[in-house]
């Protein structure tokens, strides 16, 4: 499991009042767009934990709540639904990573906020901070 680049000892959700200064959970299959999402994270203030499957992500969950999970919808260990219902059920917003038109219509109909992959990493961390400001 990676906490990221430059990782904190803080656990838990950030200061509510500071949006600058969020914890965010990224699940992906993909090394290289995990760390490298998490490296954009860090560098725009926030901090990041980087992980690979559904166990880990529930792991985290259970012993720190992110402010927001960003993961993909098919993960190594099966559908983040189960992922993404634990989150929610602790408060945590949720940004879905996708690469199926018929996820992006079913999310896009349930007002689900999500990314169509592939995506610039710039509109990834647009999307992260719309969403902690409740856009």
């Amino acid at each position: 499991m990676s906490c990221g680049i430059g990782g904190t000892a803080s656990l838990g959700r950030s200061d509510e009042g500071n949006q600058n200064m969020a914890f965010i959970l990224i699940v992906d299959t993909q090394a290289q767009l995990r760390q490298q999402l998490a490296r954009l994270l860090e560098s725009a203030g926030h901090r990041a934990a980087a992980v690979a499957t559904i166990s880990e992500a529930a792991g985290i969950l259970q012993a720190q709540v992110p402010d927001l999970l960003a993961t993909d919808v098919v993960l190594i260990d099966g559908s983040s639904t189960s992922l993404t219902q634990q989150a929610a059920a602790l408060g945590v917003k949720t940004l879905m990573m996708t690469g199926n038109p018929d996820r992006i219509i079913e999310f896009d109909g349930a007002g689900q906020p999500y990314l169509s992959k592939p995506f610039l990493p710039e509109v990834f961390v647009q999307r992260v901070k719309e969403i902690l400001a409740g856009i």
